[in-house]
């Protein structure tokens, strides 16, 4: 929990920043980009979280190497991170800056499980009706999961809407099984 705490603290002042400089949605992508680096790349992570490496030789090879590639202030930003040694939260800064991102914009990420891939048509319809319902723009994601029979499971944020085939029968069985049935004499 802190460190999520920790995260969005960063997060929200990059936000700042990148607000400032007109660039949210730049700063958003070369966080991300870099975000996934670090997930994908043991080395990298390593060499980040590493403390035989000294602070320094860290932030000048990221310098020499980010330079060209990113904003003048946001490469400060990454190089104070290292300098609190906060680097093994940027993915999760990543993650809740994206999350201001689409706060800003008006946009929700919407979790959507379904038993089989939905067509076009459904996904259409589903973003249209949850957009109203919501009154955002919503990011669809689909998941396929047979599990669950049929229907679909939607989840905004902690809110979950289970409307699936398998919720359903659960919900029978127990009514059924709370029902005390006459015996046959």
């Amino acid at each position: 929990m802190r460190d999520t705490t920790i995260a969005r603290t960063y997060a929200e002042a990059l936000f700042e920043v990148a607000q400032a400089d007109d660039e949210v949605e730049r700063y958003g992508a070369n966080l991300h980009q870099l975000a996934g680096v670090i997930e994908s790349d043991r080395q990298f992570r390593s060499f980040l979280e590493t403390p035989r490496i000294d602070t320094s030789s860290k932030k000048q090879s990221l310098r020499e190497a980010l330079k060209k590639k990113l904003p003048g202030r946001l490469l400060s930003f990454l190089l104070l991170v290292i300098d609190k040694r906060r680097q093994r939260l940027l993915p999760a800064i990543a993650d809740s800056y994206a999350e201001l991102v689409d706060e800003h914009f008006g946009r929700i990420q919407v979790r959507i499980t379904a038993a089989q891939e939905p067509d076009r048509k459904l996904e259409t319809e589903l973003s249209k009706k949850l957009g109203k319902l919501l009154a955002k723009k919503i990011i669809p994601i689909y998941q396929v999961d047979e599990r669950i029979i049929g229907g679909v499971i939607i989840r905004v944020g902690d809110r979950i809407m289970d409307g699936s085939i398998r919720r359903r029968l659960q919900l029978l069985r127990r009514r059924l099984l709370r029902t005390e049935l006459p015996l046959p004499e």
